[in-house]
């Protein structure tokens, strides 16, 4: 009688044995990195992170940040609302903070026209209205409008001498930079029109 070997189950085997030989080249990964993601990893290695790799995440790479480098102390610099108002006229309403003291802080209120064609104009304020102004004076400016954009701009202070300001437009953050101690490393990341994140790293010998 003649055995007959089902040839079959024998060459998955062969091709499994040639695919684990120890000359066979390791296969590649594919996975695409950003150049922003580079540059992030260039000045700061410590912000590491595979979910930032194809597309760098603002608002996620703050988070990583501030897990690696704790904030000490957060400062609002500035607010910007850039709004429709009752006529449909375009505005911008800017509130700059200054700390005055330890627990005191002045508050300047501007409110610019924006013409078609760009062009910025002031109006008058009183001083009540331009300084430390009350909730009350800034909603009616605000009042019956359409909010397109509002902008807080922070500074952070962190350990080390290390710091980082960035801007958070609602709950987006859309520019971020890191500054490292004795500012020999420096991160600026931002969402450029048409173009995305872009993020660029500079470095001192």
């Amino acid at each position: 009688m003649i055995r007959i070997v089902p040839f079959l189950f024998l060459w998955p085997l062969a091709v499994l044995a040639q695919s684990t030989s120890p000359g066979a080249a390791p296969i590649a990964s594919t996975t695409p990195v950003s150049v922003s993601y580079e540059n992030v990893l260039k000045c700061f290695p410590e912000l590491k992170d595979d979910a930032l790799a194809f597309k760098v995440n603002l608002t996620k790479l703050k988070e990583i940040a501030d897990d690696k480098f704790v904030t000490i102390r957060s400062q609002l610099r500035q607010r910007k609302v850039n709004y429709l108002n009752a006529d449909k006229e375009e505005m911008n309403l800017i509130l700059k903070y200054q700390q005055v003291s330890l627990k005191k802080q002045k508050v300047e209120l501007s409110v610019q026209t924006i013409a078609h064609d760009g062009v910025l104009t002031e109006l008058a304020l009183t001083k009540n209205q331009r300084t430390n102004p009350k909730q009350e004076i800034i909603n009616n400016f605000l009042l019956n409008g359409t909010i397109k954009s509002d902008v807080y701009s922070y500074l952070d202070t962190k350990p080390n001498g290390m710091s980082a300001s960035y801007k958070r437009n609602f709950r987006e953050v859309i520019e971020y930079n890191l500054e490292g101690s004795t500012h020999k490393r420096s991160l600026s990341c931002s969402n450029e029109p048409q173009l995305g994140i872009i993020c660029t790293c500079s470095k001192k010998p």
